[in-house]
């Protein structure tokens, strides 16, 4: 499976906008299977940015199965605040693309803050 940045944040703005009430079993995004939704949780948290219940293998503990969000991490909340805005996430995933030709989460995220920055004036 291919890591989707634009599902990246998708689900991060589902989580910020939902109560803190516990976590979800599914979770569902138009135009994403089930099976791509939890593959990019287990991403997810990984890269530190939900914080999940997960669920492992009884065979191979150390083998995440499935994870359970509830919350952004402080790095989730980061990351969508640099990417919240659609014009700036279009700009940034243009760039990356024709410039680089990779869309990679360390550089959109580099990309976003420099062109949050320079909105500001603060280059």
């Amino acid at each position: 499976m291919k890591r989707d940045l634009d599902l990246v944040r998708k689900i991060l703005i589902y989580y910020e906008e939902k109560d803190f009430d516990g976590m979800d079993r599914t979770i569902e995004i138009d135009g994403y299977s089930e099976s791509l939704i939890n593959y990019h949780l287990l991403l997810m948290d990984e890269a530190g940015l939900l914080r999940c219940e997960r669920s492992t293998s009884s065979k191979t503990p150390d083998r995440v199965i499935k994870v359970y969000p509830f919350s952004l991490t402080w790095s989730g909340h980061e990351f969508l605040s640099a990417a919240r805005n659609e014009g700036l996430w279009g700009k940034a995933k243009s760039l990356s693309l024709d410039k680089a030709g990779v869309l990679s989460f360390d550089i959109m995220k580099d990309l976003l803050i420099s062109l949050a920055k320079e909105k500001l004036g603060i280059s």
